[in-house]
Formats: structure tokens, C-alpha cells, sequence
């Protein structure tokens, strides 16, 4: 009989789990082309849809990542989508051929090869007009590239950006925000 409170408070103990942060709902931060990405959107967790078959970028999942040859360089987009909420994030990278930083902090010419560097969040559910979110010159960001490998096809990094509405003055913060896609 002396067991059983014991028994009990082990078991009440291992019960209890602890619920997860924001930040540990996110995939680690990986290098290998594991295909996962996500960020905190103003502090909540934002992953990509993993088993839808439709998506923004025309790919299997909530990730697509496209490294291809343009007037200006060798460009790389990013893109992540989340079909269930019809939300997503598309990254414009106009010339990459290394590791390295790049900011966000021009203009962006969304539908030319030749514009600066750019993060994009769109929101389009039930929505009549879709909304879209821009960084430039008042809402900036970064991105870093920590493996750009084109032998093995692996783009990896992380990023923090603010992204401004467009024709608005409506802002979102995206942090933490992490990628290891192939291309």
C-alpha cells in the first residue's frame, strides 16, 4: 500500500507533457535537402502543407525551390504554400551563385526577372481581391544562404523579414524563418 501514492505521482508526472513553444513547432534548421521550411508568421508557427497534391508553385507539397538562367544571372526561387489556408511565401533571389547574405530592401518588380531581391506573402482565402505583402524599402529583411550546393541540387538557409501590403500599410513579421529544399 506505501507503493501506490508513489505509483500515482509517477504517473501523474509522466502525464503531464509539455506543450511546445512556436518556435520548436518549426523543422530544425537542416542542410541535407530535406524539403522542409517553414517561420514564425508574427510569432505563430507557419509550415507548409506536406501531403497536399495542389500547391501555388505547381510541386507535390508546400515547397518548391527553382534555380534557373536569366538576362541578369542565375536566379533562385523559394516558394512555400500552404493550400489549406491558401496562404504562402514566395522568395525571389536575382542572381545566386554561393553562399552568402542578401537583403531585402529595394523596390521589388514582382513579374521581371531583373528585380531586386524580394520576399512575398500572399493570402488568397475567400478573398475576392488576393492580398499581397512586400519587402522593399520600408519593410526590409535578410536571407542567408549557409549551403548552395549545385552538384547535389541542395539550397539551404534561414531568413527574418517585415513585409509591407501592398497599397496598404498593413505589416507582417516573418522569423526564424528557415528552408532546406532540393532544386
Amino acid at each position: 500500500m506505501k507503493l501506490l501514492p508513489l505509483l500515482l505521482l509517477l504517473l501523474t508526472a509522466s502525464a503531464c507533457k509539455k506543450e511546445k513553444t512556436e518556435l520548436e513547432k518549426l523543422p530544425d534548421a537542416s542542410q541535407t535537402g530535406s524539403g522542409a521550411g517553414a517561420f514564425l508568421l508574427d510569432g505563430q508557427a507557419w509550415l507548409p502543407d506536406e501531403s497536399s497534391t495542389i500547391n501555388f508553385g505547381g510541386g507535390g507539397s508546400g515547397f518548391l525551390a527553382q534555380w534557373r538562367r536569366t538576362k541578369t544571372g542565375r536566379s533562385l526561387e523559394l516558394t512555400f504554400s500552404r493550400y489549406s489556408d491558401r496562404t504562402g511565401l514566395n522568395i525571389f533571389l536575382p542572381d545566386v551563385r554561393r553562399t552568402g547574405t542578401f537583403a531585402f530592401n529595394q523596390q521589388a518588380q514582382v513579374l521581371l526577372d531583373h528585380s531586386p531581391a524580394y520576399g512575398l506573402y500572399f493570402m488568397t482565402k475567400s478573398l475576392t481581391v488576393p492580398r499581397s505583402f512586400l519587402t522593399g524599402p520600408t519593410a526590409t529583411g535578410t536571407l542567408t544562404v549557409t549551403r548552395f550546393d549545385t552538384v547535389a541540387h541542395i539550397v539551404s538557409g534561414t531568413f527574418d523579414m517585415t513585409v509591407q501590403e501592398q497599397n496598404g500599410s498593413e505589416t507582417h513579421h516573418l522569423t526564424h524563418g528557415r528552408f532546406d529544399y532540393p532544386f
